[in-house]
């Protein structure tokens, strides 16, 4: 692949939905970062990936693009389309401010889910589950324990692990492996 910012373009973002390239456009990104123009294509076509980089270079974009382009593709459903696993601290509001004004833009619900979330929270979301849900390994674990939530989870098409490293090797590395 030709890693020029032009046909960076063409293969990163003409690959996205419509509706995410206007966003984009919106938002101000022209030209895709590196991580973006390697990874974007291929994890729209379906591919998995492990993308790898600096701080600041793009990565929840990367990651996240493709799973709303497919969102806004799909015909809308009850359970929760893809799931966003983080170790809290990595929750930082910038990168959840970010994802709700995604979510807002794209007319996609974007929630989050952890320890702290109120029962009335928790009730809602398993009623009316939202497109995205962003939660911890933990999180997850305990709503597996919840019918309507496990029902919820069954249309999970997307799943993002953010911060894998500092998950793989811990406890909570190993509550992913449910």
């Amino acid at each position: 692949m030709n890693d020029g910012a032009e046909s960076g373009r063409v293969d990163a973002f003409a690959v996205l939905h419509p509706d995410v390239r206007a966003a984009l456009s919106e938002r101000g990104f022209t030209t895709p970062t590196e991580p973006q123009r390697k990874a974007i294509p291929a994890l729209s076509s379906g591919d998995h990936g492990l993308v790898i980089a600096p701080t600041g270079s793009g990565k929840t974009e990367t990651a996240m693009l493709p799973v709303l382009s497919a969102i806004c593709e799909r015909e809308p459903t009850h359970g929760l389309q893809a799931l966003y696993i983080t170790p809290l601290r990595a929750l930082n509001r910038d990168m959840r401010d970010r994802l709700e004004w995604w979510g807002e833009t794209l007319d996609l619900e974007v929630d989050v889910r952890h320890g702290d979330t109120t029962d009335y929270q928790r009730s809602k979301q398993a009623d009316d589950p939202p497109d995205v849900l962003i939660t911890t390994p933990e999180t997850v674990q305990a709503m597996l324990t919840g019918e309507k939530l496990r029902r919820a989870l069954s249309d999970v098409e997307h799943l993002i692990i953010d911060e894998v490293h500092e998950l793989a090797a811990s406890k909570r590395g190993a509550q992913l492996t449910i």
